[in-house]
């Protein structure tokens, strides 16, 4: 967990990558399902359209119904989950009195000693200027990080181009900031209160020096 740019899912993929784990990264998973097009006519999603594209946290029960599926389909066939940044409000995160929380699916399909939370922490003016210089391969969707672009006009992995993301313009960042602060970090709270260990770990550094620290945890914790 963590603001935009914190690296969150940057440090997912290497995670999925070094422990054989699936990443549900939930925002491009949201954002390729309210852009599909056999679904522009249905009115939900044309409506929670809107509110992706202008940095607007989705509505958490249109969220809750389809991360959940996908989540319980994973754990039928047998695999683990890293996500990043989900979930990102109370409700997804807790549910109410009709609808369960993601946590909760998460706790009986997982156990609750077999999850793992990590709130990487950066401040604003990197969060801004990370989403803005970042872009993204339109084919595999690797993150390419403005530190290391400089005149690449393809993805250096697979060789597609290059595209910005409606979400990483500065205005819309700052929007997403607010957001995250009013609606995701009660949930870091919540965690707390409900007895999980919330790691925080300094965002700031390049990639490869976060992902010691989250390794270095992770490898104590699966020795238990």
């Amino acid at each position: 967990m963590g603001p935009p740019g914190s690296g969150k899912g940057t440090q997912a993929n290497l995670v999925a990558e070094k422990y054989n784990l699936y990443h549900l990264d939930t925002g491009r998973f949201v954002e390729q399902l309210v852009h599909d097009p056999q679904l522009q006519n249905d009115p939900e999603v044309v409506k929670e359209r809107k509110n992706f594209d202008e940095g607007i946290l989705l509505s958490p029960l249109f969220f809750l119904k389809w991360v959940k599926e996908k989540v319980k389909d994973l754990h039928r066939g047998g695999v683990g989950i890293v996500f990043s940044g989900s979930p990102r409000t109370e409700l997804e995160a807790f549910g109410d009195k009709e609808n369960g929380g993601l946590v909760r699916t998460l706790e009986e399909l997982y156990g609750k000693d077999d999850i793992s939370v990590f709130l990487l922490e950066v401040p604003d003016e990197i969060s801004v200027a990370r989403n803005s210089a970042r872009t993204l391969c339109s084919v595999c969707g690797s993150p390419i990080m403005g530190v290391i672009r400089g005149d690449l006009k393809q993805c250096p992995f697979c060789g597609g181009s290059l595209r910005t993301r409606v979400l990483d313009t500065p205005d819309i960042i700052k929007v997403r900031l607010e957001e995250y602060r009013s609606r995701t970090m009660p949930v870091v709270a919540g965690l707390e209160e409900r007895g999980f260990v919330v790691y925080r770990i300094d965002g700031t550094p390049l990639p490869f020096s976060v992902f010691e620290q989250i390794k270095e945890l992770l490898d104590d914790s699966f020795k238990k």
